[in-house]
């Protein structure tokens, strides 16, 4: 039989390449040989699994591309099997567990988004450590914290930045105590990110200048660097801050990091299109150019620059947008260097949608958009947008005609063009513009089941207000 290295090995290679079920079925291989009757003779005997081979297996499970909640449970049962208690049990059953182990977990809570169950292993990871039920290692047990902070901010829940924010702390206070125990760079990098999800602006800001201070104190080996500064410029953007605030404590950040950046150049130009400033996009744009003439900049603009711009010019309100936006859109086509995606397409389509051009809007779509992509959701939904904010009154049919050719598509198995409720709002703001109904806000609910039933949809897509549409329409540049 092979050496249990051979089979690590072999499970090292399926870790890699996240095939977490053929992971699994080598373990319950080795696992299943341990009581086989030939594993009883000696020159057929199988060897035991040990750590590496169940940190391996959760490793190939985080790294797969399954996204549903059974693989994370599929990931529990292989701790239970070493040990892990169970919810409600209070035994201090011995555990064969190591913290790479149970950190491996971690990384793949943190990569679905799950910060509830990643406190709460984490919490438990201490209790083991104080039980002596879990060996101390200072250098894992940090990554266990960064990996949990990671979870967080890739949560979506309202307090994720508080519950970062504490957690971090709980790390200095620990450090402070003497247990050789400072958050590193990535972790305050990572609260910052949280702070940027929220738009707390200020605090990213205070703590920006905390990080500074502590490597300038030599209490952290590395001074803020360009995640830092761009989760802040990030902050900015999402942010109550007034316009002209937020677009120069922007440039303010860009200019303390000393040197040009593409990814805070790219943070920039989207602050720029949340505020529909296109003219400063383009002569960002043209500066980014510059830069990277000069030697300063490593990398030319890649299509995510441009198409902030695209952005811009579609929320802008000068009369000469879509000319300008149109103008940069034929330079990016003729410039080889740039790879156009769907989302630089959209960038164009969003220009001609918010401004109900429906008749550019069209061509666009199926003669540009259609001939070169494999268009999506979002590409019909700007279309019917387009009808929704056009002048005529007649659009309601056009509408109607094209939410049946998104679902046509749909059922001949283009799975990314299945209507959603920003769809059916728009096809409803169509439908109102005939005059027969009244407003959308006005509605009885007789009326409003009667389109639910003509739509052929269970739930009324209009339960936000008027300004959640806008945001979704214009997040479908993406």
């Amino acid at each position: 039989p092979l050496e249990l290295s051979s089979y690590n090995t072999l499970l090292g290679i399926f870790a890699r390449a996240g095939l977490a079920y053929k992971a699994e079925c080598l373990l319950h291989e080795l696992e299943v040989s341990k009581s086989s009757e030939w594993n009883q003779v000696e020159s057929f005997r199988a060897p035991e699994p040990n750590q590496m081979s169940y940190n391996l297996v959760i490793k190939a499970i985080s790294r797969s591309n399954e996204k549903n909640s059974v693989t994370v449970e599929r990931a529990w049962n292989i701790l239970y099997r070493l040990g892990y208690p169970k919810k409600g049990d209070t035994s201090r059953t011995p555990m064969q567990l190591s913290i790479d182990t149970l950190n491996s977990m971690l990384k793949l809570l943190s990569k679905r988004g799950l910060a509830a169950e990643a406190e709460s292993l984490l919490n438990a990871m201490d209790d083991f450590i104080v039980e002596g039920r879990l060996k101390r290692n200072i250098a894992a047990l940090l990554s266990s914290y960064e990996a949990t902070l990671e979870a967080l901010g890739r949560c979506k829940t309202i307090d994720a930045a508080k519950r970062a924010e504490e957690l971090v702390t709980r790390m200095e206070v620990v450090g402070e105590l003497g247990g050789e125990f400072q958050p590193s760079l990535l972790a305050y990098n990572t609260l910052l990110n949280c702070y940027a999800n929220a738009g707390m602006a200020g605090k990213s800001e205070a703590l920006l200048e905390r990080i500074n201070q502590m490597h300038e104190a030599g209490r952290i080996s590395s001074p803020p660097d360009i995640v830092s500064f761009g989760s802040t410029i990030k902050a900015i953007a999402n942010s109550g801050k007034s316009q002209e605030n937020a677009v120069a404590r922007a440039e303010a950040l860009a200019e303390s990091v000393g040197h040009g950046n593409e990814v805070i150049y790219a943070l920039r130009l989207k602050l720029l299109a949340k505020w529909g400033l296109g003219e400063e996009a383009e002569r960002l744009l043209a500066k980014m150019k510059e830069e990277y003439g000069s030697g300063n900049l490593k990398n030319e603009p890649s299509v995510i620059h441009y198409t902030c711009v695209l952005n811009a010019w579609a929320k802008s309100d000068d009369e000469n947008a879509v000319s300008r936006a149109e103008a940069l859109f034929r330079s990016m086509t003729e410039n080889n260097e740039i790879d156009l995606d769907l989302a630089a397409y959209h960038g164009m389509m969003l220009n001609y949608s918010l401004r109900g051009q429906v008749e550019k809007a069209e061509t666009f779509l199926f003669d540009d958009i259609m001939a070169t992509h494999k268009p999506n959701r979002n590409s019909f939904t700007m279309l019917i947008d387009a009808y929704a904010r056009c002048s005529s009154k007649d659009v309601g049919e056009k509408a109607m005609k094209t939410l049946n050719k998104m679902r046509e598509l749909h059922a001949a198995g283009n799975k990314e063009l299945a209507p959603d409720d920003v769809t059916y709002a728009s096809v409803i703001r169509c439908k109102m513009k005939n005059g027969k109904l009244s407003s959308i806000r006005d509605m009885t609910e007789f009326e409003k089941f009667l389109m639910m039933r003509e739509l052929q949809i269970e739930s009324w897509p209009f339960r936000h207000q008027e300004s959640y549409l806008e945001a979704s329409l214009l997040d479908k540049t993406k």
